[in-house]
């Protein structure tokens, strides 16, 4: 049984059609944003692992009723216990949350670290405080991994960086410093 002349042009008209078809169809709504920044930074409200309640929403909701040198910048940290990176960026993250105040262009803003475990259990977790220091609230509960998606957080270590208005101005993948966490920050 032969194809013939007929069957080949059918054939490349085919896949001509499906090519263009798959080159020119728009994203679906429900893919992650992977480039955040200047975006607005997804909301989330989780439990911490001492069982108290983190709340974005309500941080970015009292930064409106107080003065710009008042206001407050969040960083997000996603991280895991079982992640080099992690232990590797550890003290940079103590300085920043120790200090909760940065120094900029003369003036000094407010600071607020919290860390998202990523694929990682509360006694790990707990462990790894214990060990390296830190008294920041870290998020674990059914509700990380939408944050996680959310976020479009691929693996761990990785630091978003919010404005008092609520924008994403940076995303770092990998380990970060304090001066690239802290670079732009302004009152």
């Amino acid at each position: 049984m032969s194809f013939g002349k007929a069957g080949m042009v059918i054939l490349a008209l085919v896949s001509v059609g499906f090519i263009t078809l798959l080159a020119t169809r728009g994203t679906q709504s429900n893919q992650p944003n992977f480039d955040l920044v200047g975006e607005p930074a997804p909301l989330f409200s989780s439990q911490t692992i001492s069982g108290s309640e983190f709340n974005l929403e309500q941080i970015l909701l009292e930064n409106r009723s107080l003065t710009p040198r008042d206001q407050v910048w969040v960083a997000i940290n996603f991280f895991a216990s079982w992640c080099t990176g992690c232990i590797v960026e550890h003290d940079e993250l103590l300085t920043f949350h120790s200090e909760s105040v940065v120094a900029a262009a003369g003036t000094r803003c407010k600071t607020r670290l919290v860390s998202i475990a990523f694929n990682d259990n509360k006694k790990d977790i707990e462990t790894f405080f214990e060990k390296y220091g830190g008294d920041w609230p870290v998020l674990l509960d059914e509700g990380t991994n939408r944050i996680t998606i959310d976020y479009s957080v691929m693996t761990a270590p990785e630091t978003i960086l919010v404005a008092p208005s609520g924008l994403v101005v940076k995303k770092i993948v990998g380990p970060i410093t304090y001066d690239k966490l802290t670079d732009g920050i302004e009152c």
